[in-house]
């Protein structure tokens, strides 16, 4: 059995794993993007996987390292590849349950600073596009004699 994300409809609610019979790719979205996909699958008493960060994500990475060192389950060892943007973990079945929660807690942060990104992409946009129209308008105002 394996253990893997399922997709649940909100953007920014959880994805809880659920226990398959089949190896399966799990993929996280935000806003239609598909920002990471987990395999998984067991090996003895193991588990073992990987996280791929999708084209234009990979930056992500790096955080994804830095909130997995806060504090993961005893059992979940990681290997990082910044070159191709994966990271392969392993993790014991008896920590299964708290290595999938970790996980989902990872993940659900992620996915609220891809939010952030976007949002705060917005707000700059709209800040150059209203300072770009000032400027214009400075511009006119200057340009017109007073009489």
């Amino acid at each position: 059995m394996s253990a893997v994300a399922q997709f649940v409809d909100s953007e920014l609610k959880p994805n809880p794993w659920t226990v398959s019979n089949s190896p399966e790719l799990a993929k996280f979205k935000v806003s239609n993007q598909e920002i990471l996909k987990i395999f998984s699958q067991p090996v003895a008493n193991h588990m073992q996987g990987m996280c791929r960060f999708e084209n234009g994500f990979e930056q992500l990475l790096p955080l994804f390292r830095g909130l997995i060192l806060l504090g993961k389950p005893n059992s979940l060892s990681l290997i990082y590849d910044f070159d191709h943007a994966q990271v392969f973990f392993t993790f014991s079945k008896t920590e299964e349950k708290a290595v999938v929660y970790f996980f989902n807690q990872i993940i659900e942060l992620l996915k609220r600073e891809v939010k952030f990104k976007e949002i705060l992409s917005k707000v700059i946009e709209n800040n150059r596009r209203f300072q770009a129209e000032q400027s214009l308008l400075q511009s006119a105002l200057h340009g017109v004699a007073w009489d």
